[in-house]
């Protein structure tokens, strides 16, 4: 009678340290189930699992990919009574953003991942099974889990445009995004939250260092010149992104900001004002930053980055376009090609021009 029990209690034994083992793959099932019917793809490398439903060509998608995209999800942009385009605000599409990526793991150079994202990031990537793994390939991950956002960020961003409201006077830049800006964010939301932190939080010191702002002014130059610095240091620090990565979108997202709807380049003294004070601010961004892994990682802190731009913006020189023009190569289109498109120069100070 004994050798039995003890029998039975060794079987029991069994099946629950088996039951056990088989807990997290049956929790995936479930949440498949739950969901919608999910599939196997190929991105960047990785085995990665997405609902059957999601529209594929988001991944790994180019810019003009997700214009077209964008294009196809808004529709014929519906008239307006004042006849002009409807602009979001940095302050409208920043809390899309956050609602949206806060969804998915968290996943940046500095913080190890939680216990919660990691198990999520278990299901979504079959190959990944370790911690380890994970970090190794936190790029990866955190692409994925941007372009999983986009779709859903999407809709909300046009829902809003298309909310009937009249078209609305654009505050001094930066505070509404030009087209051709909006769609590079939101085809790199996870870096787009960042950048449009740098700009509310540009806005927000300029008003309470300077009295009154104007275009071609020192505050302005200050504002511009912070919000790049800025948008640098926040991907850097909320993403696994490189220091190359974090100068490029933001070089990228702040060029397109003196674009034309259309995409155009304008040739014009504010343009030539922002785009040199932009370029400044980077260049000191990269000198300033030294790479390390993670925390290790040695930048300017926000305190250094405003002492710096408004010392830098209080002593500016009001100077001409030309002048501005002449330090980069003339007023040409390769000059004008060179100030929207370089993420460098050789030029740190900064300027400002006649209202």
């Amino acid at each position: 009678m004994k050798k039995l029990v003890k029998s039975a209690l060794l079987l029991l034994v069994i099946a629950f340290t088996l039951f056990s083992c088989r807990e997290p793959e049956m929790e995936v099932v479930i949440h498949q189930n739950e969901t919608s019917k999910i599939e196997i793809i190929d991105f960047k490398g990785e085995k990665v699992a997405v609902q059957s439903d999601f529209p594929k060509e988001l991944f790994e998608q180019s810019q003009e990919g997700f214009d077209r995209y964008y294009k196809s999800i808004a529709g014929v942009a519906k008239s307006r009574t004042s006849g002009e385009d409807v602009h979001i605000t940095y302050q409208e599409l920043l809390p899309i953003l956050v609602k949206h990526l806060s969804k998915f793991p968290r996943i940046n150079s500095e913080d190890e991942i939680s216990e919660k994202d990691l198990h999520r990031i278990f299901q979504d990537f079959p190959e990944i099974r370790t911690r380890q793994a994970a970090d190794d390939r936190r790029m990866v991950i955190f692409d994925f889990y941007q372009t999983l956002a986009k779709r859903d960020i999407v809709k909300d961003v046009i829902a809003l445009e298309n909310a009937g409201r009249n078209g609305r006077v654009a505050d001094i830049s930066p505070a509404s995004l030009t087209t051709p800006e909006k769609n590079h964010l939101l085809a790199n939301p996870g870096y787009a939250q960042w950048y449009v932190q740098a700009a509310n939080e540009a806005n927000s010191l300029t008003q309470g260092l300077y009295i009154d702002e104007d275009l071609g002014d020192k505050a302005n130059a200050f504002k511009h010149s912070t919000w790049n610095a800025l948008s640098i240091r926040f991907i850097l620090k909320g993403s696994p992104a490189s220091e190359n990565q974090a100068i490029d979108f933001t070089q990228d997202g702040t060029s397109k900001h003196e674009q034309n709807d259309a995409g155009g380049q304008i040739y014009d003294k504010h343009s030539a004002m922002d785009l040199h004070n932009n370029m400044s601010a980077r260049v000191w961004m990269e000198k300033e930053t030294k790479w390390g892994i993670g925390p290790f990682r040695n930048m300017p802190n926000i305190g250094d980055i405003v002492n710096t731009m408004s010392s830098r913006a209080n002593s500016s020189a009001l100077e001409s376009m030309s002048t501005i023009l002449s330090w980069h190569g003339g007023d040409n289109a390769v000059t004008w090609g060179n100030l929207y498109n370089n993420m460098y120069g050789a030029h740190q100070h900064l300027v400002h021009v006649d209202p």
